[in-house]
């Protein structure tokens, strides 16, 4: 029994591993060793760290503290916890007689063995195939053939079950559980439906073993236990020299009895990590044991995996010898922190301890800060706030530690408002790297069909060069956009790039087109005829897998795209995420052999789902100049490290600790059974965590009230250190305060800012419009800022994309099919051919669009029942009059009162001549028609100001002209359309004495317009505004306009 003597642990603050070394080389922790500070004299010694980032924090501990100009080191191996979530690996360690891994198999791949596992999992679900609605008394599944087996049924499910399947593998193995363990959990005490999951895990845990004996291969997770029990027995044989573990846990059994080895070794020691020494033994007995609150079991206590270690090393707390020395506050602090994240089933023992400990919590919590956030963009500046003010001090040091790595992220990415670049220890994922998101864009344009925005993008990616120089593929690549991507119809509805290109000159040349489009010159359509042939057959090998094929023949044609899409001058700008990428295009290249028969095939949106994922899981640790005095860890990789200032961040529930998530296959009850760890001993392994790094000697404490714009809940761990902290803890809030308060005023101006004042252009008068149409003066009245950003600026939205038909050609279309039927019978009633004959001409009309089946599901009913209204309201109203005018242009030149003239146009839908000699106007709307209201008062003045025109001879229509009615006609809608006079029975004024009224407002306005001082202000009438506007984000209306917002913030 020699463990006792051998067992010591270090309490946070102290340092850990500056303790370990002193203590080491003072001959405290193995008697006798080293014998003298010589060079060779800790050459035999072998110490287990918990991490490699351990390793290297000790290797310069020992750096630091040897006297010599040079000596040998400990070998010093990194241990890691052998979980899915902590899966740092065993180095083999050299020996003289052969390495420890000779005779052992290798490793299978992460991906190898998720690909295996998906085979097993697709196979279960194929075999199911249909909905299990009842279990028969037999354990017979009954099944409803009407509705498909959702489970595993897709590739992606199939993957994912594979990851959940493999961590229950690999926890069975560290836990040390024999897969026959789960033959006696078909009891009666089980629910039937869990026989289908135990058959298939009975069934997967048959075939598994002998897929990796075919291949000869094991889990990485057997490997490492095999090497640790390896390990052992050489430990054991008592010829390794001095052993000493440090910094472990003993998260899983096989580290566990490892560290017991060590123990029992003549010259072995194990140094434990913040072993709670203070709590009360009635507390300790709660630990590891389900608690009287269910909410909280004794497994997510801080001490909960070390009280296990010292069952199986068979010892007392009373045993461990305590190294180091604190200070009073953090002596102070660690108390605190004992009393604070006590056993539920103890906490009646917080009054007392707060009554009788008030002085010593207020000097625990003296260097405390607590932050909370509005927003996790908040949290992360005041973090980085925190982080640059410790610069100001010379030599100190600070970390942040948080399982968040968004929030690492967003800290990263705000401190380089100071100039500072820090380490990220987890570092970013292979997916957000130039070249990963290079391979996803690659990807997206295969899954979305190649739409135009995607292709935008994978265009402007600057590693995309299609054969081409980069300035060239500038300079093409927004032609090609204008010209061709932002047509009607993509490019890959036509047979030919030849095609594509012809239909978007002639579109480009059309009345539709875009300024811009039409201003692309004959030389660079040629060039973007070239540029867009480059773009299809880089894109090829991915455009020609149609369907459902599988992973390799995905693989092989996403490689090829995208080595066609980076030729050219590319090479020079590759770094390591280039290497990685075709690092994991080789590993799933040859995880995808032999799955041909497994029947799992991929479609293209499944493909990128599991590439995205895949590349996301990856992480790189680009080399670049970093601040050697600040840095950001994860949880695992801030265990043993130290600072003089820790940042613990993401303090919310399901960030720090995380939400126990449930098993896929087995519930509590049977993993109990079977001897598996509940859920929440992850939330003791982070309790631990932020124990560990409370024991700083400055601390700041973040969370944010809301992430991703849902409101969190604070962390048990804060809540429980408020509960017993009371009034100190809020003193801790004030602290916190100072951070936000810096972080809310480093973006705010020094001078206060008035509120954005609404934009008043006034642009010389020889820049303004001198000819307008009747449609653009009711612009003119309602926003005359849009009138001064199209006519004087000459800004023109651009179309969408690839926007299959948008209201204004579709109502330019169904004008001139209307005006068609009219001229071919300008009198009378319309013929019987008539109707026949006007969905031929709207067929005509709309050919290009009929192809889309939305447009024809959705779009093209309305215009038949469009049709249909207009029939009946021909019939209805002809035989009262004489003939009818359509598309009749008008032109009106008005004298203005500085000598200019300006022209008034408009185009008059419908002249109706009636018998008695007067005339009707009207005017067919596709979108929503005047209200009455807004015609009277002059913001909807386009049928008043034709009547107008039409009294003063715009139309050349001949003799005295008298307007009787107008009226609008809806087209589309309900119904197919709908008549809606212009009514003024109620108003006491006549049609002629309206138009003459809004044709003095317009004299009047047009004056007025003439004179420089005068203004194009945005939205003067905010109630007769347009309800959408191209130009509001021009005129920043949202920063001034209250009358804009919906209920959100202006």
């Amino acid at each position: 029994m020699r463990p006792s003597g051998t067992i010591f642990t270090i309490a946070p603050g102290a340092g850990f591993l500056k303790t370990f070394v002193a203590a080491l080389l003072e001959g405290r922790i193995i008697l006798g060793f080293p014998a003298a500070l010589l060079p060779l004299a800790m050459a035999d010694a072998t110490i287990y760290v918990p991490t490699r980032r351990a390793a290297r924090a000790l290797i310069d501990e020992f750096a630091t503290a040897l006297p010599g100009p040079a000596c040998l080191l400990p070998r010093i191996l990194p241990l890691g916890a052998l979980d899915a979530t902590e899966t740092a690996l065993l180095f083999e360690e050299p020996d003289p007689e052969g390495p420890l891994a000779e005779d052992l198999p290798q490793a299978a791949g992460e991906l190898w063995r998720r690909m295996h596992l998906a085979r097993l999992v697709f196979a279960w679900a194929e075999k199911l195939r249909h909905a299990i609605v009842s279990i028969d008394r037999d354990g017979t599944k009954i099944t409803d053939t009407r509705e498909a087996c959702l489970v595993g049924t897709s590739p992606l499910d199939a993957f994912a079950l594979a990851g959940d399947l493999a961590d229950l593998i690999d926890e069975m193995i560290i836990e040390d559980v024999d897969f026959s363990a789960l033959d006696p959990l078909t009891l009666p005490e089980f629910d039937d439906y869990w026989r289908v999951t135990l058959n298939f895990l009975e069934i997967a845990f048959a075939y598994w073993p002998q897929i990796l004996e075919e291949n000869r291969l094991v889990d990485a997770a057997r490997r490492r236990v095999l090497l640790v029990e390896k390990q052992i027995a050489r430990i054991e044989t008592g010829k390794l020299g001095p052993v000493i573990a440090i910094g472990s846990t003993g998260t899983n059994r096989a580290t566990a009895r490892l560290l017991a080895a060590i123990a029992r070794a003549p010259q072995g020691a194990v140094v434990l990590p913040g072993l709670d020494l203070h709590l009360d033994d009635a507390a300790w007995r709660q630990i590891g044991v389900a608690g009287h609150d269910v909410q909280e079991p004794g497994f997510s206590h801080p001490q909960a995996t070390l009280r296990r270690l010292l069952n199986i090393l068979g010892i007392s707390r009373a045993d461990v010898i305590e190294l180091g020395q604190l200070d009073s506050a953090r002596a102070a602090r660690g108390r605190l922190m004992s009393e604070a994240l006590r056993p539920a089933a103890t906490t009646d023992r917080w009054l007392a301890y707060r009554s009788a400990a008030a002085d010593e919590i207020e000097t625990a919590l003296a260097d405390v800060a607590f932050i909370e956030a509005a927003d996790e963009r908040e949290e992360a500046l005041a973090l980085a706030i925190a982080l640059r003010e410790i610069l100001e001090e010379p030599e100190k040091t600070a970390a942040l530690v948080t399982p968040d790595r968004d929030l690492a992220r967003r800290v990263g990415a705000e401190l380089t408002r100071f100039g500072l670049e820090v380490e990220d220890s987890a570092g970013e994922p292979l997916s957000s790297s130039p070249y990963g998101v290079l391979a996803r864009l690659v990807a997206l344009c295969a899954e979305s069909g190649f739409a135009a925005e995607d292709m935008t993008a994978l265009l402007a990616h600057p590693l995309a060069r299609f054969g081409l120089a980069r300035d060239k593929l500038e300079r093409l690549a927004p032609l090609l956009e204008i010209g061709l991507l932002r047509q009607e119809q993509p490019f890959t509805a036509f047979p030919t790039i030849k095609d594509a290109i012809a239909a978007a000159r002639r579109q480009s040349a059309g009345r539709f087109a875009h300024p811009a489009q039409k201003r692309i010159p004959d030389k660079d359509w040629r060039k973007l005829e070239s540029l867009l042939a480059r773009l299809c057959d880089a894109l090829a090998p991915l455009r020609a897998l149609s369907g459902a094929h599988h992973l390799g023949a995905w693989i092989d044609a996403h490689r090829l795209a995208l080595d066609n899409v980076t030729q050219g001058d590319t090479q020079s700008a590759f770094g390591e995420d280039y290497e990685a990428m075709q690092a994991l295009f080789d590993e799933l290249s040859a995880c995808a052999g032999g799955q041909e028969k497994s029947g799992i095939v991929f479609d293209a949106e499944s493909y990128l789902l599991f590439f995205a994922r895949t590349a996301g899981a990856i992480a790189l640790r680009p080399r670049r100049r970093t601040h050697p005095r600040l840095k950001i860890f994860g949880l695992l990789e801030a265990r043993l490290m130290d600072a003089d200032l820790m940042l613990l961040g993401g303090l919310d529930e399901t960030v720090w600790p995380p939400e126990s998530r449930s098993d896929a296959f087995l519930n509590r009850p049977m993993r109990a059974a079977l001897g598996l760890s509940p859920p929440e001993r992850r939330i003791g392994q982070t309790a631990h965590d932020f124990v560990a790094a409370m024991g700083a000697r400055r601390v700041i404490l973040s969370r944010a009230q809301k992430r991703d714009g849902a409101p969190t809940v604070t962390s048990r761990f804060v809540q429980r250190l408020a509960a017993v902290g009371g009034s100190a803890f809020e003193d801790c809030r004030k602290r916190g305060q100072v951070y936000l308060d810096l972080a809310r005023a480093l973006d705010r101006p020094r001078v206060a800012a008035a509120p954005s004042a609404r934009p008043m252009p006034r642009p010389p008068v020889a820049l303004r419009p001198t000819r307008l149409s009747v449609t653009r003066i009711e612009t003119l009245r309602r926003d005359p800022y849009a009138i001064y950003a199209e006519f004087i600026l000459g800004l023109v939205e651009l179309p969408a994309f690839a926007e299959p038909i948008n209201r204004r050609i579709m109502g330019t279309l169904i004008h001139e099919a209307l005006a068609r039927i009219c001229q071919n019978c300008a009198s009378g009633q319309l013929p019987a051919s008539a109707g026949p004959e006007l969905m031929q001409i709207l067929r005509n009309g709309f050919a290009d669009y009929l192809s889309d089946p939305e447009f024809s599901a959705f779009t093209w009913p309305g215009i038949e029942a469009a049709a249909n209204f207009y029939l009946g309201f021909e019939a209805r109203r002809r035989d009262e009059l004489t003939g009818i005018d359509v598309e009749t242009p008008g032109k009106l030149s008005i004298l203005l009162d500085d000598g200019s003239t300006f022209v008034l146009s408009a185009i008059a839908d419908r002249i109706e001549h009636r018998r008695d000699g007067k005339i009707n106007l009207i005017d067919y709307k596709t979108g929503t028609p005047p209200g009455p209201r807004e015609v009277l008062v002059g913001f909807a003045p386009q049928l008043t100001l034709e009547a107008a025109m039409a009294r003063q001879g715009a139309f050349n229509l001949e003799g005295e002209i008298d307007v009787a009615e107008a009226i609008y006609v809806k087209l589309l809608g309900k119904d197919g359309g709908k008549e809606r006079p212009l009514d003024l029975k109620k108003e006491d004024i006549t049609l002629p004495e309206l138009a003459e009224r809004h044709f003095g407002f317009l004299l009047a306005m047009l004056n007025q317009f003439r004179d420089e001082s005068t203004p194009y202000p945005p939205r003067p009438f905010p109630k007769f505004a347009a309800k959408y506007n191209a130009y509001d984000h021009l005129a920043r209306v949202r920063e001034w306009s209250s009358d804009f917002d919906e209920g959100g913030d202006t």
